[in-house]
């Protein structure tokens, strides 16, 4: 997985959140359905419940706190938006800007619930499927794990079916994601007490 120089918890690994069926092929908003079919809205549109809809348009406002030295980041309140999509090797590219607003675009792919990111010149997984308590995935660097934790509310609101990708490590590392909403926070820990928080403060859609 990868930080918000990336878009998941670890730097250089590319965070997610910055995780139903395919992203729209055009990358747009309309409502993409999750793998089980979403939920009924209130307009007769399906729901999209995935762990992590990113899609064009779609926005997440963050308030950034950095922990010890970690220059990619500043403190503040930053926005992670979705700016386009574009077709690279195989997959539709999501391009987000990172929350760290010293860390740029990255490209991600999202399958459902699985999302990728394209590193190093190929696509690596960064949140893997099923969303099930203790299920284990590997971003070829290091093993996350999903925890369930229930409902999770921050100064956007209460969100439900929350799960923490968390690193399997000795430090602290972790996205919390709600469905339908993507990362409600970020604590990102290098090992050597360097990192960032970010808690979600509001949200475009």
């Amino acid at each position: 997985m990868i930080d918000a120089t990336g878009y998941g918890p670890e730097a250089g690994t590319d965070p997610s959140s910055e995780a139903g069926t395919s992203a729209n092929p055009d990358g747009g908003t309309d409502g993409a359905m999750a793998k089980d079919g979403g939920d009924p809205a209130v307009d007769g549109s399906m729901k999209d419940t995935r762990i992590d809809p990113i899609e064009v348009g779609h926005a997440w406002t963050y308030n950034v706190t950095v922990l010890g030295f970690f220059p990619a980041c500043s403190n503040g309140v930053f926005v992670s938006n979705t700016l386009q999509s574009s077709v690279l090797d195989g997959k539709t590219a999501l391009h987000v800007q990172s929350l760290c607003e010293n860390a740029g675009v990255f490209k991600y792919a999202v399958e459902g619930d699985k999302v990728y990111a394209h590193l190093g010149g190929s696509w690596k997984i960064s949140l893997d499927a099923p969303v099930a308590d203790g299920h284990t995935w590997s971003d070829g660097t290091r093993t996350y794990r999903w925890d369930p934790k229930g409902s999770v509310t921050t100064p956007a609101g209460t969100f439900s079916d929350c799960w923490s990708a968390t690193t399997v490590a000795a430090y602290t590392s972790y996205i919390l994601l709600c469905r339908g909403v993507g990362p409600v926070k970020w604590h990102y820990e290098d090992g050597f007490g360097n990192g960032y928080e970010a808690i979600m403060t509001a949200k475009s859609f």
